[in-house]
């Protein structure tokens, strides 16, 4: 049995709720749940310390981080909110580095059998995914967002809480879906698109747009922030 050890990247408020769904037996890989974990290292470039009182050993430095590497075999990517594409760019870094990425379900979701989720997905209390749907890696599926059947959600989206996303809905990537907006059925939503909160989608929306309000309406382009340098 593999004893994973668990470097999270990010030392924010969605650290300390993942520190807290690790805590509660939540871990998946490749579908299977985890039982032998710890959390070993905590990364973050941008900050001088965590956001919250922890025990685990903090890096923002890119030599202590090479030299605090072999400390984890498995990480989880806490980025949440508009930075879907940085989540996802820097989850392929770490896999780079022969880090298994894990995964995070809530025990108070619903997850139609019949329904794929990719890797490193993180599922948050009492989320709905119906059958015949498609979640890519890296997605975020935050709390109460519900999924209908047959619906294709793209790698490192954002779906936040109460997001409603109609039957046959496609979602590309990295695209960011506001708390309580609603998305009308067979919608399709391009790559890198954000929609406001509370925004009610009934046409396509086109790639990089950011549409707000109800009926939606374009606002202007949306701009998508990572940086690699740390691993460069």
């Amino acid at each position: 049995m593999i004893d994973y050890k668990i470097l999270v990247w990010g030392a924010k408020s969605k650290s300390l709720i993942l520190f807290n769904m690790i805590k509660n037996n939540e871990l998946f890989y490749k579908n299977k749940k985890i039982k032998n974990k710890k959390i070993n290292l905590l990364v973050d470039p941008f900050l001088k310390k965590p956001e919250f009182i922890s025990d685990v050993t903090f890096v923002n430095k890119k030599n202590h981080f090479i030299k605090n590497l072999k400390k984890a075999n498995s990480f989880i990517v806490a980025i949440g909110e508009n930075f879907g594409k940085a989540r996802y760019l820097i989850s392929e870094e770490l896999i780079k580095k022969k880090l298994k990425p894990l995964g995070l379900i809530h025990k108070t979701s619903f997850i139609d059998k019949t329904s794929i989720l990719g890797i490193g997905i993180q599922i948050m209390p009492n989320v709905v995914v119906h059958c015949y749907s498609k979640i890519g890696n890296f997605t975020i599926l935050n709390t109460s967002s519900t999924i209908d059947h047959q619906c294709e959600i793209g790698n490192g989206v954002h779906i936040m809480g109460g997001a409603s996303i109609a039957g046959n809905v496609k979602i590309g990537d990295f695209v960011t879906i506001g708390t309580n907006a609603t998305i009308f059925p067979g919608i399709k939503i391009a790559e890198g698109a954000f929609i406001g909160a509370g925004s009610v989608v009934r046409k396509d929306v086109k790639k990089n747009e950011i549409v707000i309000g109800n009926p939606s309406k374009f606002l202007r382009k949306n701009k998508h922030f990572y940086d690699l340098s740390f691993f460069k």
